[in-house]
């Protein structure tokens, strides 16, 4: 009798054990899922402050001034497609001030693959939609101090200097991400963008990204017009 019963302590001892390590972790899950739903909001929201330059000469943007700012600034609600492609996306509306009476800047989200993984960020550009205003890496898992790079200021504030976008260059790009200066006074120069030194992969694949990505924008706006 005693060890025809000792096989099914054991299982319901282990269903006992499995079950309690179970609960934990779904425990934890359901903890901190909002908590990791939050920062990713909060990230999202610094990430548009700063694309955007939402600040207006603020020194600091801690979480309560980036949440202001952007659900006083910040309209992405309309939806535009490009008819070519299908691709569908949020419109980013940024205003320069609470009264919404005069668009600062529109952005849109972009996600291509880099040299090792997608890389995803924020293009803003100006109301004329001629020149860049910013832009801004949301995720990248790039080798670091190489392609990882494109996420540091040295890639990054190239954009806030306001490249041009429009009109696109004669092979159809309207940005050029390479390592070799333009010809000066050449029509590339305002559309060039200095690559990231040692990076020759990441710099190619975020000059296809942008520029795939910037074709789609514009015939989308294109239609939004007609």
């Amino acid at each position: 009798m005693k060890s025809g019963a000792h096989p099914i302590f054991a299982v319901v001892f282990m269903m006992g054990i499995a079950a309690l390590f179970g609960a934990a972790v779904t425990g934890v899950h359901l903890a901190t899922a909002r908590l990791v739903e939050r920062n990713t909001e909060l990230l999202y929201q610094n990430a548009l402050v700063q694309v955007f330059d939402l600040k207006n000469g603020e020194r600091e943007t801690n979480r309560t001034n980036a949440a202001r700012l952007t659900a006083a600034r910040i309209d992405s609600k309309e939806v535009c497609r490009d008819p070519e492609t299908g691709w569908t996306f949020q419109l980013i509306k940024a205003y320069a001030d609470d009264s919404r009476t005069r668009i600062k800047a529109y952005g849109f989200r972009f996600r291509g693959l880099g040299f090792w993984a997608p890389i995803e960020g924020i293009l803003a550009l100006s109301p004329d939609l001629k020149r860049t205003v910013g832009l801004v890496i949301l995720r990248q898992t790039e080798t670091p101090g190489l392609g990882g790079r494109v996420a540091e200021p040295v890639f990054t504030r190239q954009f806030a200097k306001g490249l041009a976008v429009e009109p696109p260059l004669r092979d159809g790009k309207r940005l050029v991400v390479s390592g070799t200066a333009p010809t000066p006074g050449s029509m590339a120069g305002a559309h060039h963008v200095q690559a990231i030194t040692g990076a020759t992969q990441t710099s190619m694949a975020m000059d296809r990204v942008l520029n795939d990505y910037l074709a789609r924008f514009f015939r989308a706006m294109a239609a939004r017009e007609e």
